[in-house]
């Protein structure tokens, strides 16, 4: 039986996008090849480390960082002495330089392309190394997997046509949302009895600056107690966006902070919320929209990048750039009070996504690669 090695080392306890696409397709992968999981020390969610365990996949905790230079170190060394594996499964974008043989390698996106100063300091080296990086891969790896045709797209933009023939475009799957059926319901202090909801990072691309202001502009024609509530890490807010917040709450309370939330509280946030809104600038699949669908909310949503490909007709949209637009869909959204026929077409988009197609797919490329010429 062949042994195929699996990078899970970008997997972390903070349930971000990524790690759900590991541990969920992993979790899902037909067990025809014999698998070991690479995971950092105390990082894999406990319920997800307990299901893998009940699996045959082997684990092995490693000390390999998920990202930058140090990585490739780490990972050249450990490949020197576990020289047994016959074909890897790389699911994230920072593919090991030191791999020579065959590979499956998975690209979520190139936002660092579009917005290399979230990157922080050095932003213009960080972005050549990413750049590197993905190149690397393209050129070494046996087949490449795009969550979408958006994805597929930019990866032509920027490194050539010439990967075309073997890039696949595979989406993302909903079904770790069932897990939440499963816990005890916990309420959180929310400020209003109807909100819209917002869930992620504050990422610059994330555009929270422009659904701020879109706030602003409407906030005086929303019914009372109707807000805004923001979940998630508000690290990269600026000291303007939290002022401008802070400011419109002394008038009349508009939006709402909550940080991180568990998973409990965060599905009592879905299953309370009148709407989500998801007013992106670029996205490489967008699990949002899929979030939005599984708790039948109406969804608010950019109309860019991979969006309008992922959430098809079932979704209220608007232009990113345009507070204005913004702001009038918004307003408008909360005149509504029936949205039957949104919800009727979400139920059938839905069926389109699953991990368990995701995963069928990724096994039958895996199959395939050594036929690779």
């Amino acid at each position: 039986m062949r042994h195929i090695l699996i990078d899970g080392t970008p997997v972390s306890r903070q349930m971000d996008g990524l790690t759900q696409y590991i541990l969920n397709v992993v979790l899902r992968l037909d067990m025809s090849f014999r698998y070991t999981l690479l995971l950092r020390p105390n990082q894999c969610p406990e319920r997800y480390l307990q299901k893998l365990k009940e699996t045959s996949i082997s684990i092995e905790e490693v000390d390999i960082s998920p990202i930058g230079p140090l990585r490739e170190f780490q990972f050249a060394r450990y490949m020197r002495s576990h020289a047994h594996f016959d074909a890897a499964f790389i699911p994230s974008n920072q593919y090991p330089l030191c791999l020579r043989i065959p590979t499956l390698y998975v690209l979520h996106d190139l936002i660092y392309e579009q917005f290399p100063e979230q990157l922080g300091c050095l932003s213009i080296l960080k972005r050549w190394y990413l750049h590197r990086i993905v190149r690397r891969g393209l050129c070494r790896a046996s087949q490449v997997v795009a969550v979408s045709n958006y994805t597929y797209q930019e990866i032509l933009k920027y490194h050539g046509e010439q990967f075309a023939e073997k890039i696949s475009v595979v989406y993302e799957g909903w079904e770790h949302l069932l897990e939440n059926q499963s816990f005890e319901e916990l309420s959180t202090n929310l400020d209003f009895k109807n909100y819209l909801l917002y869930v992620g990072s504050s990422r610059g691309h994330k555009n929270l600056a422009r659904l701020i202001s879109a706030m602003q502009q409407c906030y005086n024609m929303l019914p009372k107690d109707t807000g805004l509530v923001i979940v998630g890490n508000e690290q990269m807010f600026s000291m303007k966006e939290i002022e401008k917040i802070r400011k419109m709450n002394a008038l009349r309370k508009t939006v709402q902070l909550t940080g991180w939330l568990t998973d409990e509280k965060l599905a009592y946030c879905f299953r309370n919320a009148k709407g989500l809104i998801f007013p992106s600038l670029c996205e490489g699949f967008g699990i949002p929209v899929l979030e939005a669908y599984y708790y039948h909310l109406p969804l608010l949503l950019s109309n860019q990048s991979s969006l309008p490909e992922v959430a098809g007709d079932a979704a209220i949209y608007f232009s990113p750039t345009d507070v204005e637009d913004m702001a009038s869909v918004i307003s408008a959204f909360f005149e509504n009070n029936d949205y039957s026929e949104l919800i009727e077409k979400q139920d059938q988009r839905l069926k389109l996504y699953s991990w368990k197609k995701t995963a069928i797919k990724i096994t039958q490329i895996l199959q395939s690669i050594w036929d690779i010429k």
